[in-house]
């Protein structure tokens, strides 16, 4: 590993001796993030490349790549914000915010975020984003402090954790101290704690953008799970309409429909396979090193894996309530198939019968 950067400045003992004791503001950088799809065609600038000065390889080609569609600057609560469109290609798309904050840890910071993503929804919005489904997700980005991060984290973990979970009121210790173990360090003096619903990034370096990015695929990942599984819920209760309308309908007239629903959920299979996979196989073909690890980590706390076995069952029982239509579609055509040749034998057999009697008749 290259050896680190020196500190700032404003990190040194002397600077910190001169602050005032009762100075117990911590100063950081805010970023809340929302990440939707939109079925839009955009006209895209830059290509963004993923950057870290971490010296472990972070092997940007297995990233999905990422276009800088508009930046531009807003005044939210009296501060100025930096907004920041991108394109996930090809059609994932992420509205970032980002501020300086003088106490990343006061109250005040609750209504902020909530106006921050309040504020990303309207700019989804004007690129045609799907309003229904969303994730939005904050990190608390801290590079100001000489101490080991977890005094830091040890001295202010009730406001850091009710931060983390968007939460006012006083949390247990208990709940204090579990949510504070999904914790990762790559050096000595940095530190990232990670929640469901945002992620506190300690670095004296202020090298954050790998992290946010690392954070921004895995909740891409969260929404497009989700999506998925909305879309197979919709797919099961028209199945069990379906299976409803049968008993009052034949199935043959509805074996057209049948075909394209299996069809569908066989594609459904195969794109989740090739799509939610490649990301998480690329990222985790890195190893051991940090980037791996903490999108793991991440990975955990979003539980993407439960996620995609609650997928695979419903795409297990669509597919058998299909084949099930199927196999009966099957049947039930090869007993109308019957029925209509016994149908032809006995109307044969009535024409042989007609011509026998008038033979007979004139005679």
């Amino acid at each position: 590993m290259s050896p680190k950067e020196p500190l700032n400045q404003t990190n040194t003992p002397e600077a910190a001796a001169a602050k005032s004791p009762q100075d117990t503001r911590v100063k950081g950088r805010l970023v809340s993030f929302l990440v939707g799809q939109t079925k839009a065609h955009h006209a895209t600038a830059e290509l963004v490349e993923s950057k870290t000065l971490k010296s472990s390889p972070n092997y940007p080609e297995v990233m999905p790549k990422q276009r800088i569609i508009k930046m531009e600057k807003k005044f939210i609560d009296s501060k100025e914000v930096n907004f920041l469109v991108k394109l996930f290609l090809p059609n994932n798309i992420i509205i970032e915010s980002s501020l300086e904050h003088d106490d990343i840890l006061s109250d005040s910071v609750f209504d902020l975020k909530k106006n921050l993503i309040a504020e990303c929804r309207n700019i989804l919005k004007e690129y045609h984003g799907k309003p229904v489904f969303d994730e939005e997700y904050t990190v608390y980005c801290i590079s100001e402090y000489i101490t080991d991060p977890e005094e830091i984290v040890s001295r202010h973990k009730d406001k850091i954790v009710g931060l983390l979970k968007t939460e006012k009121t006083p949390l247990d210790e208990e709940e204090i101290d579990s949510t504070l173990k999904f914790n990762l360090k790559y050096s000595k003096d940095d530190l990232t704690v990670v929640e469901w619903d945002g992620a506190f990034c300690f670095d004296p370096r202020s090298d954050f953008d790998s992290n946010i990015e690392l954070f921004e695929i895995a909740n891409l990942q969260l929404l497009k799970l989700r999506m998925l599984y909305n879309e197979l819920e919709d797919r099961l209760q028209k199945a069990a309409h379906m299976l409803e309308k049968t008993a009052k309908r034949s199935m043959l007239f509805r074996s057209k429909e049948i075909k394209n629903a299996l069809r569908e959920v066989v594609r459904m299979r195969t794109e989740s396979i090739l799509e939610s996979e490649a990301i998480e196989r690329n990222i985790r073909l890195i190893g051991d090193w940090y980037s791996a690890r903490l999108y793991e980590l991440t990975s955990k706390k979003f539980h993407l894996d439960t996620w995609k076995s609650n997928i695979a069952r419903t795409l297990d029982t669509l597919e058998d309530l299909y084949s099930m239509f199927s196999d009966k579609f099957t049947i039930s055509f090869s007993v109308t198939l019957e029925f209509i040749i016994i149908i032809g034998w006995f109307l044969l057999l009535i024409g042989y019968f007609s011509l026998f009697l008038i033979e007979i008749w004139y005679k």
